[in-house]
């Protein structure tokens, strides 16, 4: 029931935030009934996880629950966006995101990384499933401003693009997704040496090269937007690869490891 609850919850959150986007007249965001469907989604999913993957104070996330995991990231910053009036249709796309990586919770046998998480590997995991939410956001937001672009090109700006914000505010957010996302990946993979003993022996070559890969691209995005001014389908190149590192980073090697190979980090 809980699942069913978390789903139900995101969904007609994404309703709310899709209905608050097409006023003619904004309202704020403590006025609109997605702020509270959303936080209550949030509250729902965490809760959730909680009881699934940290039983009696254990750590157990596997592939699926990682997912979800990183779909509770998405949905925190979806309730975010509510808060601005023009990137509700944003916070819409960002809560069935969540609704969907949400219904892997529990779905998948369990795979303990370690017997008890101790606060270096709670808190790695924390931030690296958080990072990996920021930049799924930002691969959203790169969507988003390429179907912008295309019905700009074309004239067709009408209906649930007209809800969008503006391409400059668009970028902007983009790229301040992408500095918190850098910043919580900088964090983990720091906070992920205090764990690690022997790379090979712990199954973490893969992973730890991957990210640290994803960590460059993405800082090398960063650089180039300081220095060079780097935007559009150059920046949108960056974030898309960054991602995608990221996530068979993650997912990738978690899904050899534990699926094909029956076996697990840590």
């Amino acid at each position: 029931m809980s699942g069913f609850l978390v789903v139900l919850l995101y969904l007609v959150a994404a309703a709310a935030a899709l209905h608050a986007a097409r006023r003619e007249t904004p309202r704020a965001a403590f006025h609109e009934s997605t702020l509270y469907l959303a936080a209550a989604a949030l509250a729902a999913h965490a809760a959730w996880l909680a009881d699934t993957v940290g039983p009696g104070g254990t750590l157990s996330l596997g592939l699926a629950d990682s997912a979800s995991l990183m779909g509770l990231a998405i949905g925190a910053g979806g309730l975010l966006a509510v808060f601005a009036s023009r990137f509700r249709t944003v916070a819409a796309v960002c809560f069935v995101l969540a609704a969907l990586l949400a219904t892997g919770t529990g779905s998948l046998a369990p795979s303990p990384e370690v017997a008890r998480a101790g606060w270096p590997l709670a808190m790695h995991v924390v931030l690296a499933m958080g990072s990996a939410g920021m930049f799924a956001i930002a691969a959203i937001l790169v969507v988003l401003l390429a179907l912008q672009d295309a019905g700009l090109r074309s004239g067709r700006t009408a209906g649930w693009l007209a809800t969008l914000p503006p391409v400059e505010s668009l970028e902007r957010a983009l790229f301040s997704v992408i500095t918190v996302g850098t910043s919580a990946l900088t964090v983990a993979i720091l906070v992920g040496l205090l764990f690690v003993t022997d790379l090979f022996a712990q199954h973490l070559v893969h992973k730890t090269v991957l990210a640290i890969v994803a960590w460059a691209i993405f800082a090398c995005l960063l650089f180039g937007r300081w220095r060079f001014g780097w935007r559009g389908r150059k920046a949108a190149r960056y974030t898309i690869a960054g991602f995608v590192v990221l996530a068979i980073a993650y997912f990738g090697s978690k899904f050899v490891l534990e699926i094909l190979l029956g076996r697990q980090w840590g």
